[in-house]
């Protein structure tokens, strides 16, 4: 739109200068005037107003503060929707697809902007959602067979493993460029794994001896995808979040359970103390304005403890919890 005939012109430069104090470009303000962006740039530094680069940072400042509003406004609306299926396991990308698909109002740019800056710990694409629980498994019995230095069974393999299992560790060996000759290898040591514990039900395999031999022969053997980090066999720690703890991984694949170490509960804390531990932590971090992080939390132990103050290890609490993120959402709850 063009001036109105009752601004005078002192009024119509007074509001241009206002305009443009308050971030609006010189583009938009000579448009709703009728004149050019140039005339309106003469006109403000006639009078003195606010130059360029205050402009530009208020603009800036303008569009956050937007932006900050729009956030807020769409977690006060689906924030707890969007909590509540964060402690079901779902992740991010999905709790905008489902959010998307129900209401299909909302603006999915928004949408995943907002829930990245909430706060909430959401899922990411874990192991144990690739893999089926055999597979998992298959991963202790080759390494037992491995710590055991067990040649390749495959006889017992061809007639006792389903072929469901070897045909997804055969595609996912495959898919990280293992030869044919490494997958009959593995899955042979696999059947002796199995068929020794059979004979010798007693023969088992520690947490710390699986994740030891587990990253020397990911490496031996050469398992990378092409992500970079090759997932089978999983780690230990997701062993123990899919089956609840290493021995009740063991005992649901009726190997001998292991008793070296502490057990689950640990001996030193109580699970109210590793409870406290996480939650004093996340408070430490969002007082800081950082992420509640593994190695952050590892720091706050050190300066705790050299404060007097006896806290749980990072891996004594994963172990705990399954997950460093299961630890820090089980805080937010």
């Amino acid at each position: 739109m063009t001036t109105t005939p009752e601004l005078s012109r002192e009024q119509r430069d007074a509001a241009m200068v206002e305009r443009y104090a308050d971030g609006e470009t010189l583009d938009a303000i000579g448009q709703s005037f009728g004149i050019t962006r140039e005339r309106v740039r003469q006109i403000i530094a006639k009078v003195g107003g606010t130059n360029a680069e205050a402009s530009r940072k208020n603009r800036i400042a303008a569009r956050e503060a937007a932006i900050k509003a729009a956030h807020g406004a769409f977690m006060a609306e689906y924030g707890d929707l969007a909590r509540q299926m964060a402690r079901r396991g779902v992740t991010r990308p999905d709790a905008v697809l489902k959010l998307q698909a129900l209401y299909p109002a909302i603006d999915v740019e928004l949408a995943e902007d907002a829930l990245k800056g909430s706060g909430i710990l959401f899922s990411k694409a874990q192991i144990d959602d690739i893999f089926s629980k055999e597979a998992l498994a298959a991963g202790i019995w080759f390494l037992l067979g491995s710590d055991r230095n067990l040649s390749p069974d495959r006889e017992w393999a061809a007639v006792n493993l389903d072929l469901s299992l070897m045909s997804e560790l055969r595609a996912a060996l495959e898919s990280a460029e293992a030869s044919p000759e490494d997958v009959a290898t593995i899955l042979g040591v696999i059947g002796a794994a199995q068929k020794l514990v059979a004979e010798n039900p007693s023969a088992s395999i520690t947490g710390a001896r699986y994740q030891e031999l587990r990253e020397e022969l990911v490496v031996a053997l050469g398992l990378v995808s092409r992500q970079g980090a090759f997932p089978w066999p999983p780690t230990r720690q997701t062993v123990m979040k899919r089956f609840g703890g290493w021995n009740e991984a063991l005992e649901a694949m009726g190997i001998g359970t292991t008793t070296q170490g502490r057990p689950k509960g640990l001996l030193k804390f109580t699970r109210e103390d590793y409870a406290d531990a996480v939650r004093d932590y996340c408070f430490h971090a969002l007082a800081a304005e950082t992420k509640a992080t593994y190695s952050g939390y590892d720091m706050w132990v050190k300066q705790e403890i050299a404060a007097g103050h006896d806290r749980p290890s990072g891996a004594s609490v994963r172990n705990i919890y399954g997950t460093w993120a299961d630890a820090v959402r089980s805080a937010q709850e």
